[in-house]
C-alpha cells in the first residue's frame, strides 16, 4: 500500500528533472574579444564616413564638382553659392503689337554672409524640355545680406514661338561665392 504514494510524488520530480536543460559537458567557450572589437570598430568607421559624406557634402562637391549629380540623385541638396531662386513667374505680354515673355521671381541669399549675387540665366524650353534660346539678366541688387529676398524681372522681346517653359537659374562662373 505504501508503493501508490511514492509512484505519484516521483512522477513530478521526475518531470522536473527532465524540464531541465542539460548541462554542457565543457564550459562555454569565451567570447572573442578581438573579433567583437573587430566588427564594432568597422560600424563606427562606416557611421563616420557615412556622416562626413553627407555632412560635409559641399566641401567634396567643391574639390570635386562630379559628385554633385551623385548627391542630387540621392535627394540631397548642394548649393554652394548659399542663393536660391523661387517663385518663378512667366507670361506672355503684349506692348506695342509685340509679344514680350516678361518672367519674374525672387533670389534670396540662404547663406550666414552678405553675398554678391551672380548673373541669373534665363532658358526657353520647348514641350520635350529642350533649351532652345537661352540670355543671362543682372542680379537686381549687388549685395543681398543672410536671408533678404529680392525681386527680379526679365523681358525678352519676340520669344521663340515653340517655348513652353522657362527656367531661371544662376548662371555658371568661375567662384561660387
Amino acid at each position: 500500500m505504501t508503493s501508490a504514494p511514492l509512484a505519484r510524488d516521483f512522477r513530478p520530480v521526475a518531470r522536473a528533472r527532465a524540464d531541465r536543460a542539460p548541462r554542457p559537458a565543457f564550459p562555454a567557450a569565451p567570447v572573442d574579444r578581438k573579433r567583437r572589437f573587430g566588427v564594432l570598430g568597422w560600424g563606427i568607421s562606416l557611421l563616420a564616413t557615412w556622416g562626413l559624406l553627407i555632412g560635409g557634402r559641399a566641401q567634396i562637391v567643391r574639390v570635386l564638382p562630379a559628385a554633385a549629380p551623385v548627391y542630387a540623385a540621392l535627394g540631397l541638396k548642394v548649393n554652394l553659392r548659399h542663393m536660391e531662386v523661387f517663385g518663378v513667374n512667366a507670361k506672355l505680354v503684349e506692348e506695342e503689337g509685340r509679344k514680350i515673355l516678361l518672367v519674374e521671381g525672387q533670389i534670396k541669399n540662404t547663406g550666414a554672409a552678405a553675398r554678391t549675387p551672380p548673373r541669373m540665366r534665363l532658358a526657353i524650353e520647348d514641350a520635350n524640355g529642350r533649351e532652345i534660346y537661352f540670355w543671362t539678366a543682372a542680379p537686381p541688387k549687388s549685395r543681398l545680406n543672410p536671408g533678404e529676398n529680392a525681386y527680379f524681372r526679365a523681358r525678352l522681346a519676340a520669344p521663340p514661338e515653340e517655348g513652353k517653359d522657362v527656367r531661371v537659374r544662376f548662371a555658371p562662373d568661375a567662384s561660387a561665392t
